[in-house]
């Protein structure tokens, strides 16, 4: 099954930045409802812990932290200061949030307890925000890169350093038509 998000698996923080993308010019976003966070939650499933419903209130805090997220990796990369208030985004999502879990006690023993949504909510962010801050500060936080190719934005860890493309089947093979085509029409 295709999945509605074009690449996953790169570090947690930009497979979210990746949820913005450009198409034939025009930024679009993937999370544009409640359901589509839910789907990208469900698709990040192996990595991040997600129960219950996602409302309004979920959408807007998480896209607010992936463009302060999306900023940030821009700033990195361009050796400019970002705005203040992207790093009091990241930081108050990493200080925010209860326990991870509840204890709750029934007549049979011991049960954990679903946390309420706000709680939920601040776990989902703080887990987000420390997978941005590990990007931005680690070993590979030189290597983060922008597609090369002109219609996409997609960010990715370029481990191989020629790595210039999202995908290779995606963009890259876009790129290669683009040149045979070019190539093909100059010489006629």
């Amino acid at each position: 099954m295709k999945s509605r998000f074009p690449l996953l698996d790169e570090p947690l923080a930009l497979d979210l930045v990746n949820t913005r993308i450009r198409r034939d010019g025009t930024e679009v976003d993937l999370l544009d409802s409640p359901v589509a966070l839910l789907a990208w939650l469900r698709a990040e499933r192996g990595r991040l812990a997600w129960s219950g419903a996602i409302d309004a209130a979920d959408l807007a805090t998480v896209r607010a932290l992936r463009d302060a997220i999306d900023r940030l990796l821009r700033a990195r990369r361009g050796h400019v200061r970002p705005a203040r208030a992207d790093v009091d985004r990241v930081n108050h999502a990493l200080a925010s949030g209860p326990a991870l879990a509840q204890l709750g006690w029934r007549a049979t023993g011991p049960v954990l307890k679903p946390l309420p949504a706000p709680a939920r909510r601040c776990m989902l962010l703080r887990t987000l925000a420390s997978d941005a801050l590990t990007l931005l500060t680690g070993p590979c936080a030189d290597q983060v890169r922008e597609c090369a190719h002109p219609d996409c934005r997609l960010q990715f860890v370029a481990r191989n350093p020629r790595r210039q493309w999202c995908s290779d089947q995606l963009c890259g093979n876009r790129a290669r038509v683009a040149k045979h085509y070019r190539r093909h029409h100059q010489a006629i």
